[in-house]
């Protein structure tokens, strides 16, 4: 076997080779004229070498930002991540993630910020602190003890109810032009209904990722448009552009409907975690009142008098 170190890590590797071997349990010396059965390995494939145990948890423990010395983990991230909606959370992890490490690096600085001033020792934040505690337990154990009691079988079964042989939903093909005011937005609907080219000025003016595909968003469903925005395009008549531009928390938009179709029924696999979020909201209340039938509830008045509960009644 050939090997080149000026390959960097793989000439590495090949200097390596021999020192693994012989931590796998290699022969010492192997003579060219001894006869190998190939049948059989030549060292231990059964013990494990690598301890991957616990690889997730070192993962998410790594540290991507420090602010005030205050690390922010990739853990950290991932939970972010998955608190976004479904449309921005299944972009590519790539494009998501600066956006929200700046959201977290923003929040460390005003927890920083925050606790120099004392605010960590408020009675009324550290109250909703408590409250915010006490919600991610109560939300853990729900979805925990909920998601043990949902089969596949149950979610292919709710998919064959809800949508079985159901149209999709309607689908409008969206263009936008995105601008900072509503001056600028205005004196682009006078120039489109001057008869200046949709596509051409969106190239030039808009502020959005679709400007280079001439603010064409393509075919969109109302549900994951920006709600502003779909309430304008699913009003609009094929072809027509909106005769006022649309505010929103990120600018100015100029709105143009084109065709208008019916969708097609979504796959199981794009609905499924939609699908397996009713049957976890379904089967809470049976988790909370086993909860409350486990623990003694006792209700005082505002005077820290305590109220009897009536015979029969639940807390």
């Amino acid at each position: 076997m050939k090997c080149s170190i000026a390959s960097g890590l793989m000439g590495l590797a090949c200097l390596l080779l021999p020192a693994i071997s012989w931590a796998q349990g290699a022969p010492k010396t192997v003579s060219p004229a001894t006869a190998i059965d190939l049948t059989k390995p030549q060292f231990d494939t059964e013990t494990p070498h690598y301890d991957v145990a616990g690889a997730a948890a070192k993962a998410a423990s790594t540290v991507v930002a420090e602010v005030g010395g205050r690390a922010i983990t990739l853990g950290e991230v991932g939970d972010a991540i998955r608190d976004l909606p479904p449309a921005v959370r299944s972009l590519p992890f790539d494009t998501i993630y600066p956006g929200v490490l700046r959201q977290l690096t923003q929040m460390q600085a005003l927890v920083v910020r925050a606790q120099r001033r004392g605010l960590d020792k408020d009675p009324a934040v550290l109250r909703r602190a408590k409250m915010a505690y006490d919600n991610v337990l109560a939300n853990a154990v729900l979805v925990r003890e909920a998601g043990a009691t949902i089969s596949e079988k149950m979610l292919l079964d709710r998919y064959d109810r809800d949508f079985g042989d159901k149209p999709g939903p309607d689908e409008v093909d969206v263009s936008i032009v995105m601008v900072a005011t509503e001056a600028e937005a205005n004196a682009i609907i006078a120039e489109l209904a001057g008869g200046a080219d949709f596509a051409t000025i969106a190239r030039r003016s808009s502020r959005d990722s679709s400007a280079q595909a001439g603010g064409n968003l393509g075919f969109q469903r109302q549900d994951i448009l920006n709600p502003e925005i779909g309430s304008v395009a699913f009003t609009l008549p094929p072809g027509q552009m909106a005769a006022r531009p649309v505010r929103t928390s990120v600018g100015w938009f100029v709105i143009r409907a084109g065709e208008r179709r019916q969708g097609e029924r979504p796959a199981f696999a794009a609905v499924r975690e939609d699908i397996r979020t009713i049957l976890l909201r379904e089967a809470f209340p049976t988790i909370t009142q086993a909860a409350l039938s486990d623990v003694t509830v006792r209700n005082f008045d505002i005077s820290g008098k305590e109220v009897q509960a009536e015979v029969g009644t639940q807390p």
